[in-house]
């Protein structure tokens, strides 16, 4: 995935966003990520369907009616479903969804949108860092399969931090890395990259080699740092 679909410029185009989740932000939006949750643990009860089929068969056996036995097995799969809806629906509408920074050149002030609101203005001056952490699996000597990378994105404030938060599967991190520092250098904000690579195992006995570490830059500096796993 390229890398202006993470970072972005906002709606309005007076902002740029750093986007993990899509959608949020609004009540409008909230309403639906409480609906999406709803249909996930439904998707999710739908799993263990042979399950329920099984108990049915067992109920059978020891006496029950098959209605009677569908009826009980539907009735504690909808009450478990509608109880544990408001706690992950909850979660959901707190989550960050994704952060803005303005004003889109040389932004001063930063905040951070969730499922149902965004968070208030803050200076800029709070933001720390921005870490990315990359792991890289690199294919074994004959190994047909390419590698593969996962980059994930921590936004380290002077209260907290946010994240770790998985980037889409396939965002380009020298590319993330280059239009963050372009965007946050002149603040004066690092941005870390932190690399991780080892050799995919191989099928059978025999294993891939170990650890490699890989170096990190920041916003200020161009180099990097490595040192042998």
């Amino acid at each position: 995935m390229p890398a202006d679909e993470v970072l972005r410029r906002g709606r309005d185009g007076t902002t740029v966003d750093l986007v993990f989740e899509p959608g949020g932000g609004s009540w409008p939006a909230a309403a639906l990520l409480v609906l999406r949750t709803l249909a996930v643990l439904l998707a999710v009860g739908v799993v263990f369907l042979p399950v329920g089929m099984l108990l049915v068969e067992v109920a059978v056996i020891v006496g029950a009616t098959f209605v009677g036995a569908v009826t009980v097995c539907a009735a504690l799969w909808v009450s478990a479903v509608l109880l544990l809806w408001p706690f992950v629906a909850a979660g959901e509408l707190q989550s960050v969804r994704r952060v803005q920074f303005a004003p889109a050149r040389n932004p001063t002030e930063l905040r951070f949108v969730r499922g149902a609101r965004a968070d208030d203005w803050a200076p800029i001056s709070g933001l720390r860092r921005i870490q990315l952490d990359e792991s890289v699996e690199e294919p074994y000597e004959g190994d047909p399969e390419p590698a593969a990378r996962t980059l994930a994105i921590t936004v380290v404030t002077s209260t907290g931090g946010e994240g770790p938060h998985s980037a889409p599967k396939g965002t380009g991190a020298d590319a993330l890395q280059r239009s963050l520092e372009d965007l946050l250098g002149p603040a004066g904000v690092a941005v870390v990259r932190r690399t991780e690579r080892r050799v995919r195992r191989k099928p059978g006995p025999s294993s891939g080699g170990g650890w490699v570490y890989g170096g990190s830059g920041s916003a200020n500096s161009g180099g990097g740092f490595s040192g042998g796993g």
